[in-house]
């Protein structure tokens, strides 16, 4: 695998020339990392030119160590991060480049922000604001305006909304100013999610269309369909539903353009049911057969439950009972289906976990049975030249030593023992009652346990996630796109401190 990222770098990075300098060919490097999408590869890119780093100027050799923690740091290896981050720091530091040091205390604020470690990451963006202090030159007021951005971030997650509008605002102000239109769609884009989660739905809309125009000038089509879902739910939320149909059908056209499958069955359905709260019983039909048909030949099958529904709510509305009990039946075969799958899946990993344990807990004893032969063996020996040099005193140190030593081994023993048997007994109750495998969860208990609060919002999200799921699942039962369900979930595993479901169900088992 990793060869073939080299591969790839290489046919990636091919306006790297040999008639280059060092430093023209770490430079080239650099710029080529920018342009990668895929970290991996961009790191490969970089270690490309690992033989150069030495003989190239300072400014160029702390860019080059900051590029590689920037890698490191969107592919989640915090350690690898930091490290390169430390030497980029130290080279810019001696060699007085701060503006540098500016970017490597931002990137450093968002390795900590992607690890959950907030209130770190909020130490390193004052750091980063300290040094840009007083200057006003455009790449210094750029680096601010991230940096303000990226604070709003947050204090968003720690549920400081008042400080992460401020912030926010300065952030867009320093954009309005370089006239920056990608600081500019973000920086409205972070307020208007801020705004839309404390219920001022008014400012959300303003600051959402602002977003959308400067994304549709960018040509950044995903983040454009994130900003027209979000609109389309403000509307709804507002009652305000042939607005929010218009948003849905810009971004369903948004997903068909980019082919993002989900997103397009989640439109699909909003619109439907749009129609249906309308009172407009033949486009809702309409619009929820389309997306059954879609929906059925993508296998989405939460998307085909929720179509059904729509159709039985609007066959009933027309006192069509006979279709409508034909659709509440497929509905609820459907969901019988997905309840048994989810089941038996939480089945499986239980299984699996209880036999992974039992196999440690049983190589531990059989390690434990082994020291302790072994330890027998040792006392034999000693004794027996204890013996032959007639040291009594010495006899009676080793015997209290050893006899000691097979107390806390044997000890130890019976411990990994009453292990097994309580991991045996958990197992058993699993699968005695497979209908209570879901983890109670009340928020109040759950959020003393953390750092960090859980958003009402992001415990839902959890606490279905946590009861088998899907993404989809969550984003029908939540009445919001899958694209904000993950960006919920990915909050709330980091205010967890977990990297995903299974490590959540995990943690929650532990402490349930």
């Amino acid at each position: 695998m990793k060869e073939i990222f080299w591969i790839i770098a290489l046919s990636i990075g091919s306006n790297i020339s040999f008639s280059q300098s060092p430093s023209e060919r770490v430079t080239s490097a650099i710029e080529e990392f920018m342009a990668a999408e895929d970290p991996e590869i961009a790191l490969a890119i970089l270690k490309g030119v690992d033989n150069y780093a030495d003989d190239i100027p300072d400014s160029t050799k702390a860019n080059y160590y900051l590029s590689i923690g920037i890698a490191f740091g969107q592919m989640g290896r915090t350690d690898s991060s930091f490290y390169n981050l430390d030497v980029a720091e130290k080279i810019a530091t001696e060699a007085e480049l701060e503006f540098i040091n500016l970017k490597i205390y931002n990137t450093r604020g968002l390795v900590f922000m992607g690890s959950g470690a907030y209130e770190k990451a909020l130490t390193a963006y004052q750091k980063a604001k300290n040094l840009a202090a007083g200057n006003n030159s455009k790449r210094y007021l750029e680096a601010l305006s991230d940096n303000y951005g990226n604070s709003g971030g947050v204090f968003y997650q720690l549920g400081q909304f008042d400080k992460a509008i401020e912030v926010s605002k300065k952030a867009l102000a320093i954009s309005e100013k370089l006239e920056n239109p990608l600081g500019l769609a973000y920086n409205h884009l972070r307020l208007a999610i801020v705004y839309s989660d404390i219920d001022s739905l008014d400012q959300g809309v303003f600051h959402l269309k602002e977003a959308s125009s400067k994304l549709v000038n960018l040509g950044d089509t995903i983040t454009l369909l994130y900003s027209e879902n979000t609109l389309g739910k403000i509307f709804e939320k507002k009652l305000d539903y042939p607005s929010a149909i218009i948003q849905y059908e810009k971004a369903n056209r948004l997903a068909e353009q980019i082919g993002n499958l989900e997103e397009t069955a989640f439109t699909q359905l909003s619109i439907a049911s749009l129609h249906l709260k309308m009172g407009r019983i033949n486009e809702s039909l309409s619009a929820a057969k389309e997306a059954l048909r879609f929906s059925q030949k993508n296998n989405f099958t939460n998307s085909a439950k929720r179509a059904y529904h729509i159709l039985y709510l609007a066959e009933e509305k027309r006192d069509n009972h006979e279709a409508a009990l034909n659709y509440r039946n497929n509905e609820i075969l459907l969901s019988d289906s997905i309840s048994s799958i989810g089941v038996k899946e939480k089945v499986v990993e239980l299984e699996a976990k209880y036999e992974n344990a039992r196999k440690e807990a049983e190589i531990q004893r059989l390690s434990l049975e082994n020291e302790l032969q072994t330890a027998n063996l040792e006392r034999s020996r000693y004794l027996q030249l204890a013996i032959a040099i007639a040291a009594v005193m010495t006899i009676l140190i080793l015997v209290i030593f050893f006899i000691q030593r097979n107390k806390k081994l044997i000890a130890e023993k019976e411990a990994q023992e009453l292990q097994i048997d309580a991991l045996k007994k958990r197992f058993m109750e699993l699968h005695a009652s497979p209908g209570d495998l879901a983890v109670q969860l009340e928020f109040d208990d759950l959020n003393n346990k953390l750092n960090t609060k859980l958003t009402e919002r992001e415990f839902e999200a959890l606490k279905l996630s946590l009861e088998g799921k899907t993404n989809a699942e969550i984003a029908d039962s939540l009445f919001i796109s899958v694209s904000t369900v993950k960006f919920h979930l990915r909050n709330t595993y980091s205010k967890m401190g977990v990297g995903n479901r299974k490590e959540a169900f995990q943690l929650m088992l532990k402490t349930s």
